[in-house]
């Protein structure tokens, strides 16, 4: 056979396994470990199966040849649907495949794999065996996007639930189930599988007592000034702070409130009204108190508390004065030091809407508003307030106040 034949038949061979480029198709797959996929994408006589830019089958003639290294007896072909699949799926077999038939169909399509471990069964174990609430701790091997829920039975919203991309370390969620009558599930799930534990709080804790009437009120405080917390406790109960125990405690109708440093001494009890009062407020003051009531059926009244500082009063000063088309306008700027929860504004006289307001986050930089009069000759007011006080500048004249003359009340 001369030369020139031998070559002719070379280019026929390669024409028919290295055809034109056919435009891709790209689909995504989920795998489990130890289970088999196939690629929805045939090969009728000739193509090849590439991963991870290296061709790990190729068919021939209707012959597959290959596979080596680590597909080798895991990735078959079948000559009659012209699948490729591969058996015994690892971990390590995440990544892009391209299944390429170069026959007469010419098609390209890409398959991203990701293998996934099937997702434990959830473990449930509890904090404590006796309590009015039933605390449950659910854990879970952790693995590719596996997340960790609680369910209340008969919901199909998760109570709350949990992953983290630290797989070395289990997943847990604790919960606090309200009483013991409910059950609950803990389901563990990833993109192909999922396990559940179902549990009975009754089957792990034993309720002391009826949970106790829970509600809330929140409180605001002025710094220096008196707070009273308006839950009566006529003969036993407590007052907590932050969850950290009690401050006071009254026993058969006497009282005691010298259990914290920080609060000794502002901490009184009425003996005749019942409630609990705390002098001197300060700042740190501030945080979650509960009032306790130990008498017949067991309540618990949360006083969410924030102790804020009296505002400043705001200072007034001209920026500019102009003339426009025959009308002189003034602009003025209001200023005043910012803290929790202040806002500054601007009111024309007689008038109950602001022309405008502003208020910050940022407490370290004082708050300024400007204003642009209509002319000099109505009276505007700078007011800053904050929940617990307000202080008010008043400029009777603007003409005045762009001469710098301020009149405060």
């Amino acid at each position: 056979m001369g030369l020139s034949r031998v070559f002719l038949l070379c280019l026929s061979a390669l024409s028919a396994l290295c055809p034109a480029p056919a435009q891709s198709e790209r689909r995504l797959l989920r795998g489990i470990v130890g289970e088999a996929l196939s690629f929805n994408s045939s090969v009728s006589q000739n193509g090849f199966l590439n991963y991870g830019g290296s061709n790990i089958a190729m068919v021939l003639g209707g012959q597959i040849t290959g596979p080596k290294g680590r597909f080798d007896g895991r990735l078959h072909w079948d000559n009659e649907t012209g699948l490729f699949h591969i058996t015994e799926l690892s971990n390590q077999d995440s990544g892009e495949y391209i299944v390429q038939d170069t026959g007469g169909q010419r098609r390209v399509k890409v398959f991203q794999l990701t293998v996934y471990n099937s997702v434990s069964k959830p473990e449930v174990t509890n904090k404590t065996q006796v309590s009015v609430q039933c605390p449950l701790l659910c854990s879970v091997s952790n693995g590719r996007e596996v997340t960790l829920s609680w369910y209340r039975e008969g919901e199909e919203k998760p109570l709350k639930h949990t992953s983290s991309p630290d797989l070395n370390t289990p997943l847990t969620l604790p919960l606090e189930t309200e009483g013991l009558s409910h059950s609950y599930s803990c389901v563990a799930t990833n993109p192909v599988s999922t396990q559940n534990t179902t549990v009975h709080p009754a089957d792990y804790c034993t309720e002391l007592c009826p949970s106790p009437i829970q509600s809330e009120e929140k409180l605001k405080g002025t710094v220096g000034m008196v707070i009273t917390f308006p839950t009566p406790v006529l003969k036993d109960g407590s007052l907590q702070y932050k969850g950290n125990g009690s401050i006071a405690r009254v026993f058969s109708g006497q009282s005691r409130t010298d259990y914290v440093e920080r609060f000794k001494g502002r901490v009184t009890w009425d003996s005749s009204t019942g409630l609990f009062s705390i002098t001197h407020l300060d700042m740190s003051d501030t945080g979650e108190y509960t009032v306790e009531i130990n008498e017949g059926n067991n309540q618990l009244k949360h006083f969410p508390l924030t102790v804020y500082d009296r505002v400043s009063k705001p200072q007034v000063n001209n920026s500019q004065t102009r003339t426009e088309s025959d009308m002189q306008t003034c602009t003025l700027l209001c200023s005043v030091a910012n803290g929790i929860e202040v806002t500054l504004s601007w009111y024309r006289e007689g008038e109950e809407k602001p022309l405008n307001h502003s208020s910050s986050p940022d407490l370290s930089t004082p708050l300024t508003l400007p204003l642009e009069t209509e002319g000099l000759f109505h009276s505007y007011s700078c007011v800053a307030t904050n929940p617990v006080s307000n202080e008010t500048v008043r400029q009777y004249s603007v003409h005045s106040s762009c001469t710098r003359h301020i009149q405060e009340i």
